[in-house]
């Protein structure tokens, strides 16, 4: 299945010869040649992250070579034996099933779209994530080997248009499988592409259970009958290298830690709830709406016998009703049995008021919803979403309660985001060393990033955040006439020397234009030529020939475009910073 050279450590034979003796042991039927298993293991084998596995070597409590069952569809037998509370079931099929028609519930389904539509974020370049250097000095020209090869890899996911249901996906079912796809024959070429596996026909294999870390995978690959196209005939049981699928998983285990489950069964009880409480109200509401009826029968001075006979002899009129018998050509009387759930009939005795028809309420309050909202907010608190987002217009909302859920919910986005990024940093390793440029370049694992770009209003209400507070310390600071105001600047806006210079250049470019603006208001539109005639006459008259100009002979003053056009907050940059030296504490950046 895959060479035992030095280079690889033996550690594709020593998975691939324990997985064929498990399988051979446990399915018969499967077959043992290595080769016609997983033609594509050895190639992997070589390439692809390998910093966890080393670490696992050195560890004492981390390494485990005789775990080789895989962990998800193997495990005892269970059932749901509760509707509130349901174990989860130890079918990975079953499983997954339940979590789906969960996810299809119309109140879960729109709290997962409102969490995918904040995990898809297009900047003004097209792009959905981006990859960041750390640590390493890189030329232009790598960097740009680096921006295109990651393009290419990042563009077989297709995250403009697939990029939605991936997270739905792994929201749902815990689980994300991708086959990179190679060509046995074009090794050099790298990834040539990617394909989305069904979660219910892989399951991981697990180095160590305590850890979690993934050692390979085991892919079900299902046989149909010949006869049967529509019919399962047996099932075989693949070896997958950990490098020849891009696995990203919620991060979320059961309690024995036997399989991932997904972020959705926190909302497994609101769930059950919401749907129970729907079904009740509607229940309630079918069976209180009907207008009843209570007829009080004076029986005058009857035996109970034949006040009861009597009372018989209304109820069977009143429960029938005349109708057309096409086979006795005759009006007869028929059963009409809605009129059983409207009436209740009671008999007087002699000296009451007589006979009376009285009518009962229906169901009181049926309009009033709030149990059912409040579940609903139950279930979106569960799932991390705002319950703000169920009526935007709704008024009662303290805006600052708004703010603090949303960053809330946008780091919970930003959190399933690392997790698919995590993913897709191995897989575009395994590209890079395919196609040579790892070693290289020289990289190591910490030397790359892959980030998506976080939630569109994130930023914004973050810096708002922020901005609202450095103001405010600014503002009670710099109101204090022992505090300087360009050390508040520094110290509470968190200002360089450069922004303080700057500011102060445009104060000044502000006075002048508020200063010509007076001169207009004062003189019209022609104040420029009055003053220059009235400089030149005052020239004349002047004994030395000195001219007066504006203000007793200064010239004209040549307003400029401030600082960014005259430079002069570049210029005095480098004096301002030599002329200031403020203490440990001023916290400058100059």
């Amino acid at each position: 299945m895959a060479d035992t050279s030095p280079t690889n450590d033996g550690r594709a034979a020593t998975f691939g010869r324990n997985l064929v003796s498990y399988i051979s042991n446990r399915l018969p039927y499967a077959s043992q040649q290595d080769d016609s298993l997983n033609t594509k293991y050895k190639y992997f084998a070589k390439h692809g992250t390998q910093r966890a596995e080393e670490l696992a070597k050195a560890s004492v409590t981390s390494s485990n070579p005789y775990n080789n069952i895989p962990i998800g569809d193997f495990g005892k037998d269970g059932s749901f034996q509760d509707v509130m509370y349901a174990s989860l079931d130890s079918d990975k099929g079953g499983r997954l099933r339940d979590y789906r028609i969960m996810a299809a519930y119309s109140e879960v389904s729109d709290a997962l779209d409102e969490i995918c539509d904040e995990c898809i974020n297009i900047d003004e370049n097209g792009r959905a994530a981006k990859i960041h250097y750390e640590n390493i000095d890189l030329s232009v020209d790598d960097k740009k080997d680096l921006d295109q090869e990651f393009d290419k890899f990042i563009d077989y996911f297709e995250l403009r248009s697939k990029g939605w249901q991936y997270f739905r996906q792994l929201l749902v079912e815990g689980e994300v499988f991708f086959e990179l796809i190679l060509h046995e024959n074009y090794t050099r070429e790298g990834v040539l592409g990617l394909m989305n596996i069904p979660a219910e026909i892989v399951d991981p294999v697990y180095n160590n259970i305590q850890n979690m870390l993934v050692k390979g995978f085991i892919y079900k690959k299902p046989i149909f009958s010949a006869s049967q196209p529509d019919k399962v005939e047996k099932t075989e049981m693949i070896p997958m290298e950990q490098n020849q699928l891009l696995y990203a998983n919620s991060g979320v285990y059961n309690e024995t830690k036997d399989f991932v489950i997904p972020f959705l069964e926190n909302a497994r009880r609101p769930y059950r709830q919401l749907s129970l409480i729907e079904d009740a109200i509607v229940i309630y509401r079918l069976v209180r709406a009907p207008e009843r009826l209570v007829f009080n029968v004076d029986v005058g001075n009857m035996a109970p016998p034949k006040a009861e006979a009597y009372l018989r002899k209304l109820i069977q009129n009143y429960w029938s009703k005349k109708t057309f018998d096409s086979d006795q050509s005759n009006v007869v009387n028929k059963f009409n049995p809605q009129s059983m759930l409207d009436a209740f009939w009671f008999a007087k005795r002699q000296g009451s008021e007589g006979t009376s028809v009285t009518q009962l309420p229906g169901g009181a309050n049926l309009g009033e919803l709030s149990d059912l909202m409040y579940f609903i907010k139950k279930l979106y608190r569960a799932l991390k979403v705002p319950v703000t987002r169920i009526d935007p217009e709704d008024r009662t909302v303290d805006p600052s309660s708004i703010l603090r859920e949303e960053l809330k919910f946008a780091k919970f986005v930003i959190r399933q985001q690392q997790r698919f990024a995590t993913a897709i940093k191995r897989g575009f390793i395994t590209h890079l060393k395919l196609r040579g440029v790892w070693e290289d370049l020289e990289l190591s694992e910490p030397n790359i990033e892959i980030i998506f770009n976080p939630p569109s209003n994130y930023f914004e209400m973050r810096e708002a955040q922020k901005l609202e507070l450095k103001a405010a310390n600014f503002n009670s600071l710099a109101s204090n006439e022992f505090i300087s105001v360009t050390y508040a600047q520094k110290k509470y806006l968190g200002w360089k020397d450069r922004d303080i210079l700057a500011n102060r250049e445009f104060l000044r470019k502000d006075a002048e234009m508020q200063w010509e603006l007076a001169q207009i208001q004062a003189s019209g539109p022609m104040w420029k030529e009055q003053l220059a005639a009235s400089a030149a006459a005052g020239a004349e008259s002047e004994v030395g020939g000195e001219g007066a100009g504006v203000a007793g002979g200064e010239s004209i003053p040549d307003f400029g475009g401030g600082p960014a056009d005259t430079g002069e907050a570049e210029a005095g940059a480098e004096e301002f910073d030599a002329a200031t030296e403020p203490g440990p504490d001023a916290g400058a950046d100059t």
